[in-house]
């Protein structure tokens, strides 16, 4: 792309204009992105992950400004070879790949020619090697704590000098608690946890086997004292929680939230049937916990998620509460109890069924309406593999959210990804959002379950290339149709009170799509 340049500098003006109709739509717009997914600096200088810390995280904000209110990362724990580097299955330290090694030779930590020879190692530009980024990191980090003088074993330096940048981190991050106890925890505090049952989810629709996790799952009896304090557990659980609070600036996911309430548990025993931790009045290891009142089921969300909030001045619409899966019946109480979200991910909507949880037009203010999440394909995927019987399904049903006059142009793929972003924009949610694959048109999943490819997915050092070309074909995102199609869908009153920004809209899309065209 020729004159990518002067694109860039043009789409970075319509930061104001773009921001102004998030505004007048009343959105906070978040993008998924991992710190492991962030991109490298530049097509030559990259050391095979990302970091939300380093100089590819700069680009990538300097890049979407305004687009983005802000961006939710995965776990920022220490990963392992064991579990494929799953970042649901981390260590409470800090990550030590997250370190961005251009500030160590800044910081005159690493010399200048060893980072250049890791550049010069060949590399897929979107794809985590590990094996490599765990061979060149041992070396950085290595010549980092002789250059310190430190006396400390490596993994003990690498953690506090990980902590050093996820503590001063200014960036807008969401951070995200995983569902797993930490294995330090578990080790330490065995006695704490159930020993024949672990966490799990049943079957639904897209699966008829429950799906079995492993992850350990504390006592109740441990949770809280009789006088209704925090127990053993109850307190570690909180502490978790601080730990995560206390960095994320822009807010909190956190990893199936149904655990919070009323976890589904499985056992390696073929005779013990699996069951949910609190309502299952007649299974024999279960049934000691059984719950009636709503205010026992709201209790760890009462007792110890709100009151970590509190402490960090985490307001409830900053809780991103992951809730996907069969929800226990006291779900939906608890949520409107407490003024919590539901998470409506669009790609599990039955379209066919207008008052379906995931449609977008059924959200709440106080929802997380998304597009996608790292768990699945992006949205140009979902349409494109999509038959023709299911995709006039979602066109018309798109169709009459957006006051469109159907027709079958509306079943491409282009069109149904377009009024998707635009449905978005305008469902009831003030919170939406999406992963940074369905924002570019990048093809691949950073999470493919049961597969060697999994948490391997990066941004690719050229996505503002990608973007515009993609932009250009219709399969990635535009804030500037997005938002007028919203805009105008809300009705003549409203649209004719925002004609202008309307017209400002599409003339700078008009603009923005002609210096695409001439520069390719």
């Amino acid at each position: 792309m020729g004159n990518i340049k002067e694109i860039i500098s043009f789409w970075k003006s319509l930061d104001p204009l773009i921001h102004e109709a998030y505004r007048v739509l009343g959105k906070e717009v978040t993008m998924g992105m991992p710190g492991p997914c962030m991109p490298a600096i530049s097509e030559t200088e990259n050391v095979g992950i990302g970091s939300p810390y380093g100089k590819g995280a700069e680009r990538i904000w300097g890049f979407w400004g305004t687009a983005v209110h802000k961006i939710q990362l995965g776990p920022g724990g220490r990963t392992n070879g064991i579990t494929g580097h799953s970042p649901y299955m981390s260590d409470l330290a800090d990550n030590p790949f997250f370190i961005p090694p251009e500030s160590l030779v800044q910081r005159g930590l690493v010399r200048a020619k060893t980072l250049e020879k890791i550049y010069a190692t060949p590399k897929k530009s979107d794809y985590i090697n590990f094996d490599q980024v765990e061979s060149d990191f041992h070396t950085l980090l290595e010549e980092a704590r002789q250059a310190k003088k430190s006396r400390l074993p490596l993994p003990v330096f690498s953690t506090h000098l990980a902590e050093e940048y996820a503590e001063h981190c200014l960036f807008s991050y969401i951070g995200d608690l995983q569902v797993l106890i930490p294995a330090e925890i578990q080790e330490k505090y065995p006695d704490l946890f159930l020993k024949e049952m672990a966490l799990g989810a049943p079957p639904d629709d897209f699966s008829n086997e429950p799906q079995r996790w492993g992850f350990p799952v504390f006592k109740p009896e441990f949770l809280f004292n009789k006088d209704g304090s925090l127990g053993p557990a109850g307190k570690i659980w909180k502490e978790l929680l601080e730990n995560a609070m206390r960095r994320a600036k822009g807010g909190l996911r956190i990893d199936h939230f149904i655990a919070f309430i009323n976890p589904y548990l499985l056992s390696d025993n073929p005779k013990i049937k699996p069951g949910r931790l609190y309502s299952s009045p007649k299974h024999p290891l279960l049934k000691k916990y059984y719950k009636k009142r709503l205010a026992d089921f709201a209790a760890v969300t009462e007792k110890i998620l709100l009151p970590a909030a509190k402490k960090y001045g985490m307001r409830a619409e900053e809780l991103y509460l992951e809730d996907i899966g069969i929800r226990p019946p006291e779900m939906d109480k608890i949520l409107n109890k407490f003024g919590l979200n539901r998470m409506l991910v669009t790609q599990f909507v039955n379209i066919h069924d207008k008052n379906h949880l995931y449609h977008l037009m059924q959200a709440k203010p106080q929802d997380v309406a998304a597009l996608d999440t790292h768990d699945t394909p992006s949205i140009q995927e979902f349409f494109g593999q999509m038959n023709d019987a299911m995709r006039y399904a979602h066109a018309t049903n798109m169709a009459e959210h957006l006051r469109f006059n159907y027709n079958d142009s509306l079943k491409s793929t282009e069109q149904l990804i377009r009024m998707k972003w635009g449905e978005l924009m305008l469902c009831p949610a003030k919170r939406v959002q999406a992963f940074f694959t369905s924002w570019t048109g990048q093809m691949g999943r950073y999470n493919i379950p049961n597969t060697l490819n999994a948490w391997h997915l990066r941004c690719v050092p050229n996505f503002e290339e990608l973007y515009f070309r993609n932009l250009a074909k219709g399969c990635a995102y535009n804030p500037l149709d997005a938002t007028a199609l919203a805009i105008f869908a809300k009705g003549d009153d409203f649209y004719n009170a925002h004609r202008d920004l309307v017209d400002k809209l599409r003339k700078n899309e008009e603009i923005l799509f002609n210096l695409i065209r001439s520069g390719i």
